[in-house]
């Protein structure tokens, strides 16, 4: 009596799935539109991006930073020496645990050539989580990193943050780290203003005891050494000051 060997209905079986998995992997990049945008060239070098851009007449665009000097940059501030002041997020779009080591970094631009380059890139403050708001100010930087504003300070003049002082928090983050508080800007009243992303709840408390709570998209206000804190706007989704 001839019967089948159990390994050709599984030969079988597997051709068929393979064929099928392929053949339904050919109909979604078919049904793609937009598969053709899809480069496949090999990427360009800082300088030959640069030079791809179209500007209307009269504009010119330079090159400041790259990698590796720089690395997936989120919020910038010159401060009144002329200097650029960026934060830059590895961790970005998923935050690192509270007990672990954290890679992200604010990093320092100055001493511009007359083509607009950087010539010095300096780390001012690193092992930090997703931050997303900065603000310089005096021997240092008022910025976040989940999930407080801090006072990064530069207290010896050797160009990094040798101290650190909580300003105001907690920020929530846990719901959704693209709606973290960011867009420092001071005000003609002298306090920092500051957004307050999409989805999070936060309830902040300032040094005075002043409190507010925010559910996802608001903006705020605190003076910059903590001391009271209050709600300026409601209802917006995901505010950008």
């Amino acid at each position: 009596m001839n019967t089948p060997t159990p390994a050709q209905p599984r030969t079988t079986n597997t051709c068929l799935l393979v064929l099928a998995l392929t053949l339904a992997a050919a109909c979604v990049l078919a049904a793609d539109p937009f598969a053709e945008n899809i480069r496949t060239t090999a990427p360009l070098t800082p300088d030959q991006e640069r030079l791809s851009f179209h500007l209307p007449p009269g504009f010119e665009i330079q090159l400041v930073a790259s990698e590796p000097e720089i690395g997936k940059p989120m919020n910038l501030a010159f401060d009144a020496r002329g200097r650029l002041w960026l934060t830059q997020s590895r961790e970005y779009p998923y935050a690192a645990p509270l007990d672990k080591p954290a890679r992200d970094m604010i990093k320092v631009l100055s001493d511009f050539d007359e083509n607009g380059r950087a010539r010095q890139v300096s780390t001012f403050a690193d092992g930090l989580n997703i931050p997303i708001g900065l603000y310089p100010f005096k021997d240092g930087v008022i910025a976040f990193s989940i999930p407080y504003i801090y006072f990064f300070q530069d207290t010896n003049g050797d160009g990094r943050a040798d101290k650190k002082e909580i300003i105001l928090g907690r920020q929530g983050f846990e719901r959704d780290v693209h709606g973290l508080t960011s867009s420092f800007r001071r005000g003609f009243d002298g306090w920092l203003y500051a957004d307050h992303g999409y989805n999070n709840n936060t309830t902040l408390t300032a040094k005075d005891g002043s409190t507010i709570q925010m559910n996802s998209g608001n903006t705020y206000r605190f003076r910059v050494d903590g001391s009271r804190v209050e709600q300026f706007t409601w209802g917006q989704v995901n505010p950008s000051a």
